[in-house]
């Protein structure tokens, strides 16, 4: 889709290049998001293609993807074959994305869309990463994934701030992982989804929820004698349940429920 509005257009090689930023400019990564409808609040786009983000990096100790590496590179790459974990990140871009989008949608523009059916961000919290995250200085924070979404698709990132890359320890990848959804088809927006982790050295779970909520969050069990109080965490520490015409927040909560056990019976 053209957008009609837009009079800038900027390719930096290098990100000092950029700076000033105007608040009607935008991140462009794969664009499969920014062009698939009208964008009228838009007066420029950055593209961040040309900086190289795109990076895939695997070491002993975990996992390093650059910001602009697409779902399709992750789908075709050869993981370690001790790192089960990987399994979730895998299952929760096959239920996203057609081949085509998935050609050029990026891990960190679904991060940044930050929808409240947005993918990457539960299976990224269940994995219990780290987001590193730059500004048009070149200085570099990092967060934890369970608190960079603080709204529907709003986040941290302040004006000119970029998500620089992500960070997956092997810890969690060398644990089982399980990506469960539930929606009223499979093509709809999900009414839950559900990611689970096991700290293969603990036995503790990591759970990360979203599409049921307005933000997406962790729920940690430490053992698997600990799932009778599902319903009792799931009350105590997740707010903001979603009801709209098409649920419940009530079915929402009983659902999720629903789905954390599936995952602790594919983990166990």
């Amino acid at each position: 889709m053209d957008l009609h509005n837009l009079h800038t257009y900027i390719r930096p090689q290098q990100l000092e290049e950029l700076t000033a930023w105007d608040p009607g400019w935008n991140w462009l990564a794969g664009g499969t998001w920014l062009f698939s409808q009208p964008q009228p609040h838009l007066r420029g786009l950055v593209d961040l293609q040309p900086l190289g983000w795109d990076e895939l990096e695997i070491c002993s100790e975990g996992l390093t993807l650059g910001a602009t590496c697409t779902f399709e590179r992750l789908l075709q790459q050869e993981w370690p074959p001790d790192w089960p974990g990987i399994r979730a990140l895998c299952d929760g871009i096959a239920a996203l994305a057609s081949f085509k989008v998935a050609h050029c949608a990026t891990v960190g523009g679904n991060l940044c869309l930050a929808l409240t059916v947005g993918v990457m961000a539960p299976v990224l919290i269940a994995l219990e990463a780290t987001y590193t995250l730059v500004n048009l200085q070149g200085s570099l924070r990092q967060i934890p994934a369970s608190q960079f979404q603080i709204g529907p698709q709003q986040t941290l990132l302040q004006a000119g701030e970029a998500l620089r890359r992500i960070w997956i320890p092997a810890q969690r990848l060398r644990g089982p992982s399980s990506f469960q959804r539930l929606g009223l088809a499979q093509t709809d927006p999900a009414l839950v989804i559900v990611v689970g982790s096991r700290d293969p050295d603990s036995g503790a779970y990591c759970f990360g929820l979203n599409a049921a909520v307005s933000v997406p969050q962790a729920l940690r069990i430490p053992s698997p004698g600990d799932s009778t109080l599902i319903p009792q965490l799931l009350q105590e520490h997740i707010h903001g349940w979603i009801a709209d015409f098409r649920a419940s927040s009530l079915y929402r909560r009983r659902m999720s429920e629903v789905l954390i056990r599936r995952c602790l019976a594919a983990l166990s």
